[in-house]
């Protein structure tokens, strides 16, 4: 389930906002006047943030700023509900502006619609890194993935750490069991690079390789996915990650 958190300067407007939209997505409501809006935030990183904004000053935005500005959030999109008056006041104060608007006259049903365009982009944007020596295994989890995540394929351990050094992902499937270097020795090699410490990792695995996988516990994987994955099993357990 999506995770949406809205922020509002009316507090009528944010329940009657959360108690229409939690049918559709977990969410969590935060008044606008709270200066620091991320120690609020109990949802986890959340999929879209809608700001209802009305009669708005700078002195109210402070908390939106901080919060359009953390680094963590960049890539989450923004919806803003607002007569044109408080958007060009929240555009000239919050950067980057929102990724979308709609009038406070808005039916529930455009404001819904509105957020799930925005969520599509948003899952977009999360890269995951696949790790497998079987070609074939590689093309059938790409063609799973490419429709809703941005999607790097490997061959190997040795190719997966050389792509890691420069570039940043927010989930790996690594192939428990490839020549030369396994899935658990690559993800220890992965765990002493300062920027991957954390990164979660799904390893894929083969019936005959769960003592393998149950050695490589201490290295604290996110979860295993026995081969071949169907695709709903594969993008459910993805986005329970993606939502830990």
């Amino acid at each position: 389930m999506k995770k949406i958190m809205i922020v509002s300067s009316n507090t009528q407007k944010m329940h009657d906002l959360v108690n229409v939209m939690e049918s559709y997505y977990r969410v969590q409501g935060i008044l606008m006047t709270n200066t620091n809006l991320l120690s609020d935030l109990t949802i986890g990183r959340p999929d879209c943030i809608v700001v209802y904004a009305e009669a708005v000053a700078r002195t109210k935005l402070f908390g939106v700023i901080d919060l359009r500005e953390n680094e963590d959030l960049l890539s989450v999109p923004m919806l803003l509900i607002a007569d044109d008056n408080d958007v060009e006041t929240f555009k000239m104060h919050v950067k980057p502006g929102p990724d979308a608007t709609i009038a406070k006259d808005a039916a529930y049903s455009d404001i819904k619609l509105a957020i799930d365009k925005l969520c599509a982009t948003s899952e977009k944007s999360y890269k995951i890194l696949v790790v497998d020596d079987d070609p074939v295994a590689l093309k059938l989890v790409r063609s799973h993935l490419e429709s809703q995540y941005k999607v790097n394929c490997v061959k190997s351990g040795m190719l997966a750490l050389k792509f890691l050094e420069k570039q940043q992902v927010d989930l790996i499937l690594l192939d428990c069991f490839m020549p030369e270097m396994t899935g658990p020795q690559t993800l220890q090699l992965i765990r002493n690079m300062p920027s991957h410490k954390r990164t979660p990792v799904i390893f894929l695995t083969g019936n005959s390789e769960r003592n393998m996988v149950m050695n490589a516990l201490n290295l604290h994987p996110s979860g295993f996915l026995v081969k071949p994955v169907r695709k709903d099993e594969l993008l459910n357990k993805i986005d329970d990650v993606l939502d830990a």
